[in-house]
């Protein structure tokens, strides 16, 4: 089998994204925000969905803006959003606010699945298995250590690095570099796959890492600087086995 004893000389590590490559949060997503929505007209008939549509739109891109220029945590965006919609659609905030905002957040996290893929986690004997995530890291509801919790992949992997931890957002290469350090692995000796260009490819392969395009939807964009092009694309996580077996044959064409 090619999977030989040299792969541990050449990769020790093994690190994954959460969102879109290890669970489908998109989905959940839609379903809470349709469903949160539907329960916003109940209360106020009058504001029609389109609407509801646009402000959540105008207020996200908003306080991304703040978050990706480092003004604010991801957790104060999480926590001011339904605050924020309301203002924009000129509605009062009162409990109702606060009922839409827990109601989406337990919607979102109960709709969330694994990928059927991400058994390739239990697959991955001898490498350190890690999630480098975006995102907060507190006990709220709708937070990556509620969802890494709610899926069961912390008895899956030994590390786990949340940008609201450390106070680093990828594709910043040191979020990775901590990842790294955290399983005592250099960055030349580890993996990293995302479904993202921005955020995953380009992080991991300004740290050094070996970085490896999940494109489940064949929808992403045509990487047009070197830091976007992944060393590997799949189109599902079971293929990084065929990546680790060209590696290792040709580690073993080298000696």
């Amino acid at each position: 089998m090619l999977l030989c004893n040299i792969r541990k000389k050449m990769i020790k590590a093994i690190f994954f994204d959460l969102d879109g490559t290890l669970c489908d949060s998109d989905t959940a997503w839609s379903i809470a925000q349709s469903e949160t929505f539907q329960r916003l007209r109940k209360h106020y008939p009058h504001v029609s969905g389109e609407a509801i549509t646009e402000a959540w739109t105008t207020v996200h891109q908003t306080l991304f803006q703040q978050l990706n220029a480092g003004k604010c945590p991801m957790a104060e965006v999480r926590d001011s959003r339904f605050r924020c919609l309301f203002e924009e659609l000129g509605l009062p905030i009162d409990k109702i606010t606060e009922k839409l905002d827990d109601f989406f957040c337990s919607l979102y996290l109960t709709s969330l699945y694994l990928y059927d893929d991400a058994t390739v986690l239990e697959k991955l004997t001898g490498y350190h298995v890690g999630i480098i995530t975006n995102g907060a890291h507190d006990e709220h509801t709708d937070s990556q250590l509620s969802k890494v919790r709610h899926l069961g992949l912390r008895e899956r992997i030994q590390s786990l690095t949340i940008s609201g931890e450390i106070g680093i957002r990828k594709p910043n290469l040191e979020i990775f570099k901590v990842a790294c350090e955290r399983a005592n692995v250099l960055p030349k000796e580890a993996v990293y796959i995302g479904d993202t260009i921005q955020n995953d490819i380009v992080g991991a392969n300004r740290a050094g890492m070996t970085s490896v395009l999940v494109n489940r939807k064949s929808d992403v964009r045509t990487p047009k600087t070197t830091d976007e092009q992944p060393d590997y694309t799949i189109s599902n996580l079971h293929d990084i086995f065929f990546y680790l077996a060209h590696k290792c044959e040709r580690e073993s064409a080298k000696g």
